[in-house]
């Protein structure tokens, strides 16, 4: 009986798991290591001696690299919504060709129209007057989807050059020796005490 409620607990936990979207759990993801990293109180952690700090300078190089490789997941993230953003204006420039060539077509069949001598001649040219105005609104359009074009095409440009940093740094990402003025220091300190009544200063 214990085991087939684990089983139902398995199975009802696994449920609702997959109704979470990805978002979500990228929220629960940065929750969690928040909390984790946010818990411990740094003045008791200065406290702590020194012979039971052994394993601090590698966890926390563990955590500096992650945070580092986190900047360049973030990067190629932005680098790739870039791209998106350049499909979607590369589609709304197909859009506004094919819009202009109906256009086009309307107002070559308008001026036939009118040419002919049917219809009546007001309405030709309100029609064919309307058409064109319509292809003046789509050149400005055509107008900002270039400049919108080429300056996600320089974003990327600048966002890739970021990359290629970050990924060699992450490459060359290594743990800091302890500083020189570190390690001098108790030999500092004990220059520094007190002579003994009678003993002579060197």
């Amino acid at each position: 009986m214990k085991k087939t409620g684990i089983i139902f607990l398995l199975a009802m936990t696994l449920a609702f798991a997959g109704c979470a979207t990805m978002e979500d759990l990228k929220t629960s993801i940065t929750t969690k290591v928040t909390s984790i990293t946010s818990n411990v109180d740094p003045a008791l952690v200065a406290k702590v001696p020194d012979d039971k700090r052994g394993g601090f300078p590698k966890a926390e190089f563990a955590v500096k690299l992650g945070e580092e490789k986190l900047k360049l997941a973030q990067m190629k993230s932005e680098l790739a919504a870039k791209q998106r953003k350049l499909i979607d204006y590369d589609e709304e420039m197909v859009n506004t060709d094919l819009k202009e060539a109906s256009l086009d077509y309307d107002i070559m069949k308008m001026e036939a129209i009118d040419a002919s001598g049917l219809g009546k001649k007001e309405e030709n040219i309100k029609t064919l007057t309307n058409l064109k105005l319509k292809k003046n609104e789509l050149q400005s359009d055509r107008i900002k989807i270039n400049a919108n074009t080429e300056a996600t095409k320089r974003q990327m440009q600048d966002i890739t050059e970021k990359i290629k940093a970050q990924e060699e740094k992450v490459k060359n990402f290594t743990m800091e020796p302890a500083k020189p003025e570190e390690k001098a220091a108790p030999s500092a300190e004990k220059d520094k005490a007190p002579a003994a009544p009678g003993e002579k200063t060197k």
